[in-house]
């Protein structure tokens, strides 16, 4: 069926009436922190059942049309990024760059320049609260690497991916959702190392949704599970205060 005959994102009423929010933000939480969104099969934090068929309806339509993964579609409709997605990296004393050049940025961190980074709201959003919004940031360069994540932690950021939140301050508590086991708990020292790995992230979300405007949760997947291979992306849950 082509892309223009099948039903696309769904509309704020659509939301409300045909799929309503299957958890509460303390809830979704809950499946960040306890490492849910990272399991095997991306665990219970899901789009509502019949949204997810819709979804992949429309995904079977854009990849009859754009290719196999629909990875044009997203770069070139929904991105806008016709050129070569990974630049190449750059160095200010390079041979072939002058001495004063700005070096390309080798993975994420919060000061991206704007032509490495877009923010967009994710069009399939996942099942929750409708005062919560979920947004995408999308990266051309990695989130996850050995460049920015200590080597102490390497193994388990690879595995969990990484997760935080931002002004939680005053607001509800994470609740662990019934049947959810939490994940192993961190040493002191993992910690440590593990809010230094989130750092840029969480420096992003601050700037982009102010703490004393915006509630937020964020997490990056494990590259092995993300769903765009290659094109780094973090998935943030805002809601006003």
């Amino acid at each position: 069926m082509p892309l223009s005959d099948v039903p696309g994102p769904a509309t704020d009423e659509e939301m409300r009436t045909l799929y309503p929010p299957q958890y509460t933000f303390p809830q979704l939480k809950g499946f960040i922190e306890s490492g849910y969104n990272s399991r095997s099969d991306l665990g219970l934090l899901k789009r509502h059942p019949d949204f997810q068929k819709r979804y992949n309806t429309w995904c079977d339509a854009v990849r009859a049309e754009y290719g196999t993964l629909g990875m044009e579609y997203l770069l070139q409709v929904r991105l806008g990024w016709k050129e070569d997605v990974k630049p190449k990296p750059t160095y200010a004393n390079s041979a072939t760059s002058s001495a004063t050049a700005t070096p390309n940025p080798l993975v994420f961190r919060a000061d991206l320049p704007e032509e490495y980074i877009k923010v967009i709201p994710n069009d399939w959003p996942y099942s929750v609260p409708l005062d919560v919004s979920h947004f995408v940031i999308w990266s051309r360069v990695p989130a996850i690497s050995s460049a920015n994540i200590p080597l102490a932690i390497y193994a388990r950021v690879k595995d969990d991916g990484l997760w935080g939140f931002t002004g939680s301050e005053g607001q509800e508590e994470a609740v662990l959702p019934e049947g959810v086991d939490p994940k192993a708990p961190m040493t002191d020292s993992e910690k440590q190392f593990f809010a230094q790995a989130c750092q840029e992230f969480d420096t992003f979300v601050r700037r982009k949704w102010p703490e004393d405007e915006w509630e937020c949760a964020w997490f990056v997947n494990p590259p092995r599970l993300q769903s765009v291979p290659g094109l780094a992306h973090i998935h943030v849950f805002a809601r006003t205060k």
